[in-house]
């Protein structure tokens, strides 16, 4: 059951499970997060590469909606990259996978 804060950031994203998408790699699927976050947000972040250019990446971490935490800042943990090698995905491909994105 999502909350009130939850049904905002899933505004828009398909939740259908296991996700589908021409370029999800096959049989992917979300990890079971840390102990008390539950949903799984793509978060696009500005980063300097070694040679200063400016761009953007994303970052997948856990979000708990009610307290705007997220799980990075206490837990360890790794996300297996969804997409096959050299998609670059845009908010809504995240969106049809079940993973709300924050830009």
């Amino acid at each position: 059951m999502l909350t009130q804060k939850d049904a905002e950031i899933f505004k828009g994203v398909d939740t259908t499970h296991p996700p589908l998408h021409a370029k999800l790699v096959p049989g992917w699927t979300p990890p079971a997060p840390p102990p008390a976050y539950r949903h799984l947000v793509a978060i696009l972040t500005p980063v300097t590469l070694e040679d200063g250019l400016k761009t953007h990446m994303w970052v997948l971490d856990y979000l708990d909606t009610e307290t705007a935490t997220f799980a990075s800042e206490d837990h360890e943990f790794t996300v297996e990259w969804p997409w096959i090698l050299g998609y670059l995905p845009q908010p809504g491909d995240w969106d049809a996978i079940g993973i709300p994105n924050l830009t």
